[in-house]
């Protein structure tokens, strides 16, 4: 499951079981989620954005198996001791011509993007130091180390949806919880 990209920086793709099942209603959470007034929409997001603590029961038991997808996967390279907990969570709905600028997610530790939906057309999420292109599928969790700069190049499709979120170390010190999902 894990893929050495580059400089020894890891990424995990895997399919969510329940996919179909939990999808349509994910899709609807995000359609109908605003971040009221923008406020806290970062300038790098040019898509309908949730807001940062994006909720649900159905959201909640996807952040809970990625979790474990992530002590899984990335149990080797990190404490055994430590427990992750996901910091912040937000849902992402692409028109054509929405995209999402060159970023990273650190002081996180990991990071993730799950497909909700990804309709013919959707832009791939792309890994800008090693040039790596993740094609979009609904269903598919993307995870990988926070500090990996990545991009979404314009969509040339309507409904491309994604829900993102960072992992952290539960600690009192340095990058804290905040929201406890």
């Amino acid at each position: 499951m894990i893929k050495d990209i580059t400089e020894k920086l890891f990424l995990c793709e895997d399919n969510y079981p329940f996919a179909d099942k939990v999808n349509p209603i994910l899709y609807q959470q995000i359609r109908s989620s605003y971040d009221i007034g923008g406020q806290s929409k970062p300038s790098n997001i040019n898509a309908h954005f949730t807001g940062w603590d994006f909720k649900s029961k159905e959201v909640s038991n996807l952040v809970r198996w990625i979790g474990d997808l992530i002590t899984r996967d990335f149990g080797n390279i990190q404490p055994r001791n430590l427990n992750f907990k996901c910091s912040e969570l937000w849902g992402v709905l692409y028109k054509p011509g929405d995209y999402i600028t060159q970023h990273n997610h650190s002081p996180s530790l990991f990071s993730f993007a799950y497909y909700v939906n990804a309709p013919k057309g959707s832009s791939p999420l792309v890994f800008t130091t090693s040039g790596k292109k993740i094609k979009p599928e609904a269903g598919k969790v993307v995870i990988f180390e926070s500090r990996l700069n990545h991009k979404v190049p314009s969509n040339k499709c309507n409904d491309r949806c994604v829900i993102s979120g960072n992992f952290i170390y539960e600690s009192d010190g340095g990058v804290y919880l905040k929201h406890g999902y």
